[in-house]
């Protein structure tokens, strides 16, 4: 059975679909079955797979209605049946799509940029989170807070992984701001497909190496 990750925060411009999208392809390098699931209304991801480049299956599954949460669950569980690994780009809200991803993924991991704003929203990500586990009550999922679009030229890009520290949970390796993620999204590839040579593709595979680790 493939694990579930999903890549969540309550805040757009978290880097959130480029953080699901990279992170999905660099899993797949290994030989593994990787399907990522498009749960936002908006379609970042989608739009990233059009050209076809990608080495993943991308599936537009958003689901904005709470009565269809039994048929998108369903069709989660048939994805993740045939897969190694199920990547969730969840949207940026609080909703039927969020709340189901958290009670069946493995782990979410949630990218935070160096903003007060962001750090309100990771708060209620984790409220969320923490809610799901109370529901579960199998001590999942897992989560994994990531560092995202910083700049260690300021000081809240400095500053980042302190600021999250009180959150208690896990702090992934952090993925700086960089214009390879925006040239790769226009060129229809990953990273890795785009500039394997580049710190931000370093940075990408250190963030998917930290999700494996927290995988059981």
């Amino acid at each position: 059975m493939a694990h579930v990750v999903a890549v969540s925060n309550l805040k757009g411009g978290t880097g959130k679909s480029s953080i699901a999208v990279n992170l999905a392809c660099a899993r797949a390098t290994s030989k593994r079955r990787v399907v990522l699931i498009d749960a936002d209304a908006q379609g970042t991801a989608s739009q990233w797979a059009a050209q076809g480049a990608l080495p993943i299956h991308v599936e537009a599954l958003p689901l904005e209605q709470q009565r269809d949460t039994e048929r998108w669950v369903g069709r989660v569980v048939a994805l993740r049946d045939a897969a190694d690994l199920v990547v969730i780009d969840c949207p940026p809200h609080i909703g039927a799509a969020t709340s189901a991803a958290f009670l069946v993924a493995d782990l979410v991991v949630i990218p935070v940029t160096p903003s007060g704003a962001d750090l309100l929203a990771t708060s209620k990500a984790l409220d969320l989170l923490r809610e799901a586990r109370t529901v579960r009550q199998d001590g999942k999922p897992a989560c994994l807070m990531v560092p995202s679009r910083v700049d260690r030229r300021t000081g809240a890009g400095r500053e980042i992984e302190a600021a999250l520290k009180p959150f208690g949970e896990a702090i992934g390796p952090a993925v700086g701001q960089r214009s390879a993620f925006l040239d790769a999204f226009t060129a229809g590839h990953w990273i890795g497909q785009h500039a394997p040579t580049s710190k931000a593709y370093t940075e990408a595979a250190a963030l998917a190496a930290a999700v494996a680790r927290r995988l059981p």
